[in-house]
């Protein structure tokens, strides 16, 4: 077997695992919604600097310290911020999970994909059902976020 099949092999096994299967549902998703995480993190990044990581490198901090000691409390904020946007929109995709799932009953649907398959099939009840579950998420999603300002605002309060 030559080294060219053997490639186009593996590319048709590769391809097969993520076209129309769960892993090209999660790579769908990622690649649509990581703006909206990045889109948080890069002003707090800018603005921050990084002389304050330096300093503990200087002194001798890891790589690992550094990003849980000093980072992550300057980013915390963007961070919890871009991971509930993130979700909100995960939760709704529709436009590249439609594309890449293939809509396959019991293995690709989501519940985006399922609520189309019902309102084109004129269920209109069980479509309004399915999109007032995705409320229901979103709003459990919403005060889950709430509940972490909360924590963390007294956190910082018994900290000053």
């Amino acid at each position: 077997m030559s080294s060219r099949s053997a490639d186009r092999e593996l590319y048709i096994h590769i391809s097969m695992l993520i076209i129309f299967a769960v892993p090209g549902i999660v790579l769908a998703t990622i690649f649509v919604t990581f703006p909206f995480i990045s889109r948080e993190l890069i002003p707090v990044f800018t603005a921050q600097g990084t002389d304050e990581e330096e300093a503990a490198a200087l002194m001798g901090a890891g790589t690992f310290t550094i990003f849980r000691k000093v980072t992550l409390p300057h980013i915390k904020w963007a961070l919890l911020y871009g991971i509930v946007l993130c979700t909100a929109r995960a939760m709704g995709e529709f436009g590249a999970v439609s594309v890449l799932s293939g809509h396959l009953r019991g293995k690709t649907n989501t519940l985006p994909l399922y609520i189309e398959l019902l309102y084109q099939g004129y269920d209109f009840t069980g479509a309004f059902a399915a999109s007032s579950l995705l409320v229901i998420m979103a709003v459990i999603v919403l005060i889950l976020r709430l509940a972490l300002e909360r924590k963390w605002k007294k956190q910082l309060d018994i900290r000053i």
